[in-house]
């Protein structure tokens, strides 16, 4: 099943939805707490610096901040009105956020204004593309921007739709596109140093650099599943997670990828580790799975909904946060453990 089934239902979830009654549904006891973002549309993009100061990127433009780890929440004015899918800092004042339609917005003051990045080159259209004839440049069609990382203030990276690479070594000023022989949706990207990263793809792919970018290599990852987002947290150590349940783990970088016994048969979105032991990964269905072992063993953590929980991040083995649709936003201070008395779901095998 193609990633694309993934950014469908990213932006059928994504459009406001209206407020129903729904009845009651039995609560189990939960490790997590909801935050009220005052929202009913999608939140996708996640990123806190402390465990105070973070913010949160989704539909319509919307860039949720907050100053007190999520106790409250205020919107700030992006001046576009784009599905942003990725939101990244590097400190208290430097950020950017991507997304629908070549969307790239800058900050240098922490959110209180955002300015619209041009990526050049985005729109040189493919034998495949409409062109669309205006003044100046030839003009294709719009590739959509899904994933975010940067190195420093300087140095980042960009990923989208149809093998879409950009980088940029000087804070976005200028977007230099880095040729990929693929044409799928390319959905993350991570770097560990300014040499060293990744990007995860359609179809399994994932593609490694050691050279900062100038070179890129397919890693064989044993899988033609749709991989929808990765994490690493040194050099050697990583996890990429997919469509129907799937969790990919290394120990070697990426030379090697196995297959980890998630126990479930979702669509998996978000993962987050705070050491080669300890992660969290999120997915459809209000879907929350922790390990304690480096992925050996993964089981569920009661998150109280049905809602797609698409983006998760960890400061430390107690304190996260979770992004999703229906302006859900979830927060815990003590690693997402129900109480001592509630046994974690055990996943079910299949």
């Amino acid at each position: 099943m193609k990633t694309i089934l993934f950014f469908v239902l990213f932006g059928l979830v994504a459009c406001e939805l209206p407020k129903t009654e729904e009845p009651p549904k039995a609560e189990v006891a939960t490790g997590w707490e909801k935050q009220n973002s005052h929202l009913q549309s999608s939140l996708g993009g996640l990123f806190f610096l402390n465990e105070k100061v973070g913010w949160i990127s989704g539909n319509k433009g919307v860039v949720l901040h907050t100053t007190d780890g999520g106790n409250h929440y205020t919107p700030q004015q992006t001046g576009t009105d784009k599905l942003l899918v990725s939101i990244f800092f590097v400190d208290a004042k430097n950020g950017w956020a991507v997304g629908d339609q070549e969307t790239i917005i800058q900050t240098s003051n922490g959110g209180q204004t955002w300015t619209l990045q041009v990526a050049t080159m985005a729109t040189t259209p493919s034998s495949s593309d409409p062109v669309e004839k205006s003044p100046g440049r030839a003009r294709g069609k719009k590739k959509d921007f899904t994933g975010l990382f940067f190195i420093d203030k300087d140095r980042g990276y960009v990923t989208g739709s149809k093998g879409t690479l950009f980088s940029t070594v000087n804070g976005g000023q200028n977007w230099t596109p880095i040729p990929l022989l693929f044409r799928g949706i390319l959905t993350s990207v991570f770097f560990i140093s300014p040499e060293v990263g990744w990007i995860s793809g359609d179809g399994g792919t994932i593609f490694y650099t050691e050279d900062g970018g100038a070179h890129f290599a397919r890693q064989t990852t044993g899988t033609a599943k749709d991989l929808h987002r990765l994490f690493f947290i040194n050099n050697k150590t990583g996890w990429a997670v997919g469509g129907n349940g799937l969790i990919l783990g290394t120990k070697d970088g990426g030379q090697n990828w196995t297959t980890q016994t998630s126990g479930v048969p979702t669509f998996l979105l978000g993962v987050s580790f705070v050491n080669e032991k300890m992660g969290w990964v999120t997915g459809a269905g209000g879907t929350i799975l922790h390990t304690q072992d480096g992925g050996a063993t993964w089981m569920q953590q009661p998150s109280n909904t049905i809602d797609f929980l698409i983006s998760t991040v960890f400061l430390n083995e107690k304190m996260g946060w979770i992004a999703g649709t229906k302006g859900t936003i979830l927060h815990t201070k003590k690693g997402g453990m129900p109480p001592p008395s509630v046994t974690p779901i055990k996943p079910v095998d299949h």
